[in-house]
This record gives C-alpha cells, structure tokens and sequence, in this order.
C-alpha cells in the first residue's frame, strides 16, 4: 500500500474500487482507505491482489464499527476439527526428537 496517491491519480473511495476491480477496470486504481492512506496494485499478485487487500479491508472496517452481521456463525465447541493432513502438521510439530 502507499502512503502518497500516485500523481495525476484521483482517488476512489473503498466501494468504486472494489466494484471498478470486481469489473475488469482497476488499471491504474487507486484507492481512499481514509486518514491519507491509500492502496494501489503495486503488488507482485496485481489487480488480483489489490481487490483481495480491499476487500479484507472492507471486512475489518465493518468489524471494527460493529456493522458485521456474525450471527450466522455458531460458537465453536470444546474441539476443533481440521483436516487430517494439517492434523498431521500439527501434531508432527509437537513432537520432539
């Protein structure tokens, strides 16, 4: 992310970006993440990686002010659940030689 807006750029807001994005039409984009921040695709991954970072931005913004609806999501029990092959990750790293 950069900390100045590329010269020549107008910013967009958060929503005309990821909707510019999600079109096909983020070349050259750059995003208001508000407080003089601002996002662009100078990443490795792109436009692809520009939309990703926007939208988890997107989320944490709307975890943060309380507007997440996380009532769908059932508490976890006592144990978790993985799949067998992190399960084996996992317990191989517990082990000592």
């Amino acid at each position: 992310m950069r900390i100045d807006p590329i010269p020549d750029t107008k910013p967009v807001t958060l929503e005309e970006g990821i909707s510019l994005l999600e079109a096909g039409q983020g070349e050259g984009l750059v995003v208001d993440l508000g407080n003089g921040r601002t996002a662009s695709a100078d990443g490795h991954r792109g436009t692809d990686g520009l939309l990703q970072r926007l939208r988890g931005h997107r989320m944490m913004l709307s975890l943060a002010t309380g507007g997440a609806d996380l009532s769908r999501f059932e508490g976890l029990n006592d144990s978790v659940i993985v799949a067998p092959l992190v399960q084996e990750i996992l317990d191989a790293t517990g082990q000592k030689d």
